[in-house]
């Protein structure tokens, strides 16, 4: 199977019109300027390359944040987007006590979260 293609529909951006932010100014214009940049559409990208590459195994904000070098805020925060516009999946199961996110083709049967708005179990961040 090949990696899955630049799509037309990324970047998302169901925040008001962009990918999200904290609620400051500073944290506004610093979504703006990223949603504008292509930042935002290569981080998707990213993020659906990887976890096509991770397969049934899926990732964890932590580890995507690992593997990438994204602070919490934006690893956490295109997995949300991208799990709230229903590219992405993520699973009831755990792991490190973290979420897991998946390509729906890779849920082979296991139980699903909803969309609905979650926190981090370890800040209480919105997920």
């Amino acid at each position: 199977m090949a990696k899955v293609n630049r799509w037309e529909a990324l970047p998302v951006i169901p925040y008001a019109g962009t990918s999200g932010w904290s609620g400051s100014e500073t944290s506004r214009a610093r979504a703006v300027e990223e949603d504008s940049n292509g930042t935002t559409v290569n981080r998707q990208q990213n993020t659906l390359n990887l976890l096509f590459d991770s397969g049934v195994i899926g990732m964890t904000w932590k580890e995507l944040s690992d593997q990438t070098g994204w602070h919490h805020g934006s690893a956490s925060g295109v997995l949300s987007v991208l799990h709230k516009e229903g590219l992405i999946v993520r699973l009831q199961e755990k792991r490190n006590r973290c979420a897991i996110y998946v390509l729906e083709r890779y849920v082979k049967g296991r139980q699903l979260s909803d969309r609905s708005v979650r926190r981090c179990e370890n800040c209480g961040h919105k997920l």
